[in-house]
């Protein structure tokens, strides 16, 4: 029986992300046989045929929805559009008449549980009384998360949830009024794309942050949040976070599906930024055996709440390693997220179930100044220099994304038999991508 399965994006109503329709084509990874795809835009032949044939998926199976669009304005796949009648027809058509097993989104939106029932299928939603009364939302919010970390009592960084700029301005002062660094986050915001590092000195350099400011003393803090106040509170319309940022921490996470029987660990792995988050490493090779326990073991303390409240689905909680060895969560994410097709399905379904074994997964976005002008051209590439992954040796270059062309660059992920090894095969790939095209 077909899954739906629904690329759409972050919420208009918490945040907008302007062209994602690249990225949400991600969820082709996830196709078997028989499903429905519903995405914002038509895929790029090139990336399903290769998806599909990676992961064996027959391509004639498949069914590619789009919502329809007025005029020159595209269609949506959030909020109304999502139970635009003839968006609901066209998924109608391609069901055939099937029954449908499962509804599967990239973002677990209330416009998804109400594009749910619409199809009178409510229960192929995980959770659906939870999505549709807005859910989504608490599982992405840097405030929730915080109340929920401190609840169950795992590993935090200083700081608190800010409502008001006094309460801001007291928060900042307690960290940087005695000479640390204080990292400020947006709600709803993800990847350090809503970060700032706040310092009283200068010569910071911010990893896992836009950018960092000094702020000698308390009249600049008071200019700063004066000038950055709309920005951090989406115009007062959230809170955001002020909490102790840790220069040479390492990033990671643990990554768990949560269902009605069971919360099952997926996968962990580190997060390296430059200065925003642009590679991953899976599993964490880089933790010790006693901060990969540890990071397990609170991650899922962090879902038991979550479950009891009724959320269905993965769930990213993510951390930091200190240079001290101190092991502090700093968010979590309740979606399909970035890290989820790379091992459950590259690493799980491609090269096998125990990938993490023997095998790295070094997956990433290009590095500025590589490109290609095309899916295609980047496939034959890699083919003809032997690099492509091959499934005899178990190693190799998947391209895990579709093309962006925006700057005509993807996401690409080696497979390989040590981190060390990846990095010799990124050093080949700079010699194909970087530079000119010719």
């Amino acid at each position: 029986m077909p899954k739906v399965l629904v690329g759409n994006d972050f919420d208009a109503v918490l945040r907008t992300r302007a062209a994602t329709n690249w990225w949400v084509q991600r969820v082709v990874w996830f196709a078997e046989d028989g499903d429905v795809l519903l995405l914002p835009i038509q895929p790029d032949d090139a990336f399903l045929r290769y998806v599909t044939e990676t992961t064996g998926t027959r391509l004639d199976s498949l069914r590619v929805v789009v919502p329809p669009s007025d005029g020159e304005r595209p269609g949506s796949l959030s909020g109304p559009g999502l139970t635009d009648e003839r968006l609901l027809d066209a998924v109608r058509r391609a069901l055939a008449g099937r029954p449908v097993t499962t509804i599967l989104p990239l973002w677990p939106s209330a416009g998804v549980a109400r594009f749910a029932s619409a199809l009178g299928v409510p229960h192929a939603l995980a959770g659906h009384g939870f999505l549709a009364q807005g859910g989504g939302a608490m599982l992405n919010s840097k405030a929730a998360f915080r109340a929920i970390a401190a609840g169950v009592g795992v590993g935090l960084p200083e700081g608190r949830v800010c409502a008001d700029r006094d309460d801001a301005a007291d928060a900042i002062d307690e960290l940087v009024g005695s000479g640390r660094l204080a990292i400020l986050k947006k709600d709803y915001m993800s990847g350090g794309a809503g970060n700032e590092v706040l310092s009283p000195v200068p010569g910071v350099t911010p990893v896992g942050a836009k950018r960092a400011v000094v702020v000698p003393d308390a009249a600049a803090v008071h200019r700063y949040l004066d000038e950055r106040w709309d920005w951090l509170t989406d115009h007062g319309r959230h809170h955001f976070v002020v909490e102790r940022y840790v220069p040479g921490s390492v990033a990671g996470f643990a990554e768990y599906l949560v269902t009605d029987e069971d919360i099952e660990f997926g996968a962990h792995g580190v997060l390296l930024s430059e200065p925003v988050t642009t590679k991953q490493i899976i599993p964490a090779v880089e933790y010790t055996p006693d901060v990969l326990a540890e990071l397990v073991r609170q991650g899922r303390m962090l879902c038991e709440p979550l479950r009891a409240m009724g959320y269905r689905g993965r769930l990213s909680a993510d951390a930091i390693v200190t240079p001290d060895g101190e092991l502090l969560f700093t968010e979590y994410n309740g979606r399909i997220t970035g890290s989820t097709h790379v091992y459950s399905v590259l690493g799980e379904k491609v090269v096998g179930r125990d990938f993490g074994r023997d095998r790295v997964l070094f997956e990433g976005f290009w590095p500025v100044g590589w490109s290609v002008p095309s899916f295609a051209a980047a496939v034959a590439t890699l083919t003809h220099a032997g690099l492509a992954y091959d499934p005899a040796t178990r190693t190799g270059v998947l391209i895990s994304s579709a093309f962006d062309r925006r700057d005509d660059t993807l996401l690409h992920c080696v497979v390989a038999e040590s981190l060390a090894d990846a990095h010799e095969v990124e050093k080949e790939m700079a010699r194909l991508f970087a530079g000119p095209r010719g």
